[in-house]
This record gives C-alpha cells, sequence and structure tokens, in this order.
C-alpha cells in the first residue's frame, strides 16, 4: 500500500473509531414516555402537549374536587427516573413565594405596602429620590419602574453577548448586591404608578428590603414566616454559589443538552437558585384558596393590569406577583417560571382546582400543559412553530458546526495531500484548530433534540480524522511562504487560532458551569 493510501486507510480507520466513541459517550437522554409514574390519566395528558425531544423530567400535580393527583415523567439527568421528592429549580414561581411574605409581614406589621426603600434604609444615600420612595407594592407588581435587571447589568450583557448568548453562561454571575445598585442608581426612569415593567431587580431588591425590616436576611425571614407555616419543607433557597440540592432535577436546554446552572444569592427572591416540588408549592396554592386568610386578601386583590398577557381576552388584573385572569367566568391566579433550563407553572381557580407543572427543561411548555390539565384555554402559549426558518436555527447550527466545519478542514488537507500542494503548517494548525473548537462549541448550542446525536459523533470523526492526515503530512508541508510575505502570510491563521481559542476558552467555561 502506497504511503498516500496508508494515511487514508489510516485516518478513515481512526474517524469511524472516533466517531463510535463520540456516540458512546454522548449524553442521550431517554423518551420521558419510558419512565413513568403516578396517575396515568394525567401523564396521558402531559404527553399530548409535549413536542417530541422537548422534555427530561416533568412532575405535576392536579387538585380538583379535593383529590390531589400527581404524574412523573422521564428522569432527573438521563439515568434516575423522576418522583415525587424531586426537586425542580422553581424560576420565576419564587416570586409568589415571596410576595406571600411579604403580605405575612404586613399582617404581621412589620412594613406596609407603601412602606418606601427609603424608609427600610434610612442610612443609605439614594443617588434618585424617586429610587428611596419605591413601595414594596410597587416592587411586588412589577410597577416601580426599575428596570428587568440594574442597569450596569444590562449594560454589561451587551457587551458580554458572547458568552451569555454563544456559550450559554449565566449572567447573572455579574450581578451583585442589588441595594447598592439601586442607591448608585439615578435618572433610570424609576416612578411611582409606571406601567408594568416585569423587573427581576426589582423583586431582588423586594426580598433584601423583607430580609432588613425581619431583622435577618431573606432565606431566614422566608423560612420562618411561609415555609415553616405552610409546611413546605421541600422548598430550599440556596446560597450564593450554591449547587442543586439532594435529589434535584439539574436544568436542560432540552433532551440531551444540559444547561448552565444559574447562580443564586441575591436574587433568589427572584427565582435563582429556588428550589420546590409540586407538592410542596400546591400547599402554597391551598393557601391562597383561603379566601378569609388575610395574607391571600392582599396577594390576591386585583390591581391595574396594563401591560399583562391576557389583558383584553382575559381581563388581565395584577395581584402581588400573580396574574389574575378570568377565563368564561372562572377566575384564575397563576404565575409561571424559567430559567436556563427549566420551566414552571402554578395555578388556581376560584372553584377549588389547581395545578402545578415543573419540568427541568427549556422547551417544554408548562404553561400549555397547565391550562390543558384545567381544561381551560391555552391559546396565549400555543407554539406556533417558531417562524419558518428560525424554527430551525439550532439545527442548523449544530450541523454547521458538528460536521460542515470539520468537514471543510478534511476535505482541504487530504486535497492538499492528494494534489502535492500541501496547506502550509501554520495554515494546517490554524484549520485544524477552528475545526475542533467548532465541533466542541456544537456540543453546547446544537438542537441535540431534533439533531440525531449521531451528527455531532460524526463531525468527531471527520476532527480525528483530519488530525491523523494532518500528522501523515506534516513532513512535506511548509513554513508560512517566502520572507517578504511571512509577515502577511501569518494573519489569518493567527485570527483563526485566535477565535479558536475565545471559542474553547468560552465552551470550557460553560461546560464548567453545568451541574
Amino acid at each position: 500500500m502506497t504511503g498516500p493510501r496508508k494515511a487514508g486507510a489510516v485516518a478513515a480507520a481512526v474517524g469511524v473509531a472516533a466517531a463510535i466513541g463520540a456516540y458512546l459517550v454522548f449524553p442521550v437522554t431517554p423518551p420521558v414516555e419510558r419512565n413513568v409514574s403516578g396517575d396515568r390519566e394525567i401523564a396521558e395528558a402531559v404527553l399530548a402537549e409535549l413536542p417530541r425531544g422537548s422534555a427530561v423530567g416533568v412532575s405535576v400535580l392536579l387538585e380538583e374536587d379535593g383529590r390531589a393527583r400527581a404524574a412523573q415523567l422521564g428522569t432527573r439527568d438521563g439515568n434516575e427516573q423522576v418522583g415525587e421528592g424531586t426537586r425542580f429549580e422553581t424560576g420565576s414561581l419564587q416570586k409568589v413565594v415571596t410576595a406571600r411574605l411579604l403580605a405575612q409581614m404586613v399582617e404581621d406589621g412589620d412594613v406596609e405596602l407603601d412602606t418606601t426603600l427609603g424608609e427600610i434604609w434610612p442610612d443609605v444615600d439614594f443617588a434618585d429620590q424617586a429610587v428611596a420612595d419605591t413601595t414594596l407594592e410597587s416592587l411586588a407588581t412589577h410597577t416601580s419602574g426599575l428596570p428587568r435587571l440594574p442597569i450596569g447589568l444590562d449594560a454589561g450583557l451587551t457587551w458580554s453577548l458572547l458568552p451569555t448568548r454563544f456559550f450559554k453562561v449565566d449572567p447573572y454571575r455579574a450581578a451583585g448586591d442589588p441595594l447598592q445598585a439601586a442607591s448608585s442608581m439615578d435618572g433610570a426612569g424609576v416612578a411611582p404608578d409606571s406601567p408594568i415593567a416585569y423587573s427581576n431587580f426589582g423583586f431582588a431588591l423586594l426580598g433584601e428590603a423583607l430580609g432588613e425590616a425581619a431583622g435577618s436576611d431573606y432565606r431566614t425571614a422566608l423560612n420562618e414566616r411561609v415555609l415553616e407555616p405552610l409546611g413546605m419543607d421541600a422548598t430550599v433557597v440556596a446560597g450564593p454559589g450554591g449547587g442543586p440540592p439532594e435529589n434535584a432535577a439539574p436544568p436542560y436546554r432540552m433532551a440531551s443538552a444540559p444547561a448552565v446552572l444559574w447562580s443564586g444569592g441575591h436574587y433568589a427572591p427572584s427565582g435563582l437558585g429556588t428550589w420546590s416540588t409540586p407538592e410542596d408549592l400546591n400547599r402554597l396554592l391551598a393557601a391562597g384558596q383561603d379566601a378569609g386568610d388575610p395574607a391571600t386578601e392582599l396577594t390576591h386583590e386585583p390591581r391595574e393590569g396594563e401591560g399583562l398577557p391576557g389583558e383584553e381576552e382575559f381581563d388581565a388584573r395584577s395581584g402581588l406577583a400573580w396574574v389574575l385572569w378570568n377565563i368564561d367566568g372562572t377566575e384564575v391566579a397563576w404565575h409561571n417560571g424559567a430559567t436556563s433550563g427549566t420551566t414552571t407553572f402554578a395555578a388556581h381557580t376560584d372553584d377549588g382546582r389547581s395545578v402545578v407543572v415543573m419540568a427541568n427543561s427549556a422547551e417544554a411548555p408548562a404553561e400549555r400543559i397547565g391550562f390543558a390539565l384545567l381544561g381551560m384555554d391555552s391559546t396565549p402559549f400555543a407554539d406556533d412553530g417558531g417562524g419558518g426558518v428560525l424554527a430551525y436555527w439550532g439545527a442548523a447550527v449544530g450541523l454547521f458546526l458538528a460536521v460542515l466545519v470539520p468537514l471543510i478542514t478534511l476535505v482541504r488537507i487530504a486535497r492538499g495531500r492528494l494534489l502535492r500542494a500541501p496547506l502550509a503548517r501554520v495554515n494546517t494548525v490554524a484549520e485544524l484548530a477552528v475545526s475542533v473548537a467548532a465541533w466542541a462549541w456544537a456540543l453546547i448550542l446544537g438542537d441535540w433534540g431534533t439533531v440525531p446525536p449521531a451528527v455531532w459523533a460524526l463531525g468527531g470523526g471527520l476532527v480525528a480524522a483530519s488530525l491523523v492526515a494532518a500528522g501523515f503530512g506534516w513532513r512535506a508541508t511548509s513554513g508560512p511562504g517566502a520572507a517578504p510575505a511571512r509577515w502577511y502570510s501569518w494573519i489569518m491563521p493567527a485570527v483563526n487560532v485566535a477565535f479558536a481559542v475565545l471559542v474553547l476558552w468560552g465552551t470550557a467555561t460553560a461546560v464548567g458551569q453545568m451541574p
């Protein structure tokens, strides 16, 4: 066998072996229908609403006519089956828990709804008097005029779109003390009775303020005033930098695509680093159905709903965190939640029904499942297919990065050997670096719930074959070119290597932040 043929055979063999190995180690998540427990009718109703490949694990609870029925589907992490005690991230469902703390502290006489931040922290020198005059009620109803995130963090996110968007890292790692951000904020448009504008920053401030007023901190106040009295023993508020609690379902973007775990800390009142179960959250819903409970009267008192979803269709109004709808004469109080890889939904009706849906996948339609279980119109949360080409964006990204980039590299290296015009060594190294980086990056960005994992494995085989082919042809390669053009010949390879290093760094950062 001649040299080129031998090199090609070895490269092909190594490529096939690498592809098989990559396929075997790919984190394939079994379909949710393979692991089902609990009420079969409820489980079938959930499966009817789940798009293929959208979910890893789902846990639901439906209570009607005084009877609670629950079902668990899928796995926590691709291995352990979801059970009744499995904890999921709450996401923004935590906001209704925080609102319950506010109402309870009003009833206990610690604060009033019109208590201001300036009154909570009289020694803080607020740069903007409008921020100091922000009331707890406006924070709990998103009517303070505060931005979704602190102005500085918003700007930081704008400049860090590469790591947060393209590498799927935790955007909240840059979020510091919300009080410090609020005290230095000036001219941000904060004003009383502002239109509803959803603000995680506002709820983080609300939690900090309630902890200060209670003489402790948010977590302690929440445990003492809400969780312990309602028997919500499975609900957990993680500390700064805290990982998942015991028996937790870590986040996934979609099936077979683990997600970065967003950090908690100061943003726990908004729903970061907070975990619970459907059974625990249903205890909160039961309290919310007690019309004689003073805290419930405060949290469910209808307020203006301008800017809320369902404003026209369902006469939307705002409670303290709760969204209040009227669907064909039935009053519904609901809230949803989402993190990097979790979707949640909870609702209760004025005729005694309640539902909680928790899924550790960003693609699971928790709201649609919840309204379907209640037998109500879920049109506002209907999936419209994502708008043509954009619906296949994740699949296209996965194919391009995992297969096309490594394939182009292999073709260029093989073509150079066959034509006895091999690439310069610096170009070979640069192209191999980009090929490896693109393939690694595809693992995070690819829509592996839609594209078969074998596609990513194929890319691994192409990368391995390219490395072997380059190794066989290394002696035949040359330097970057003649001396007069040497500086120019290095420009594009240097750009490619720099890009590859950036991509590999971002990929490693994202993988390192996964639970």
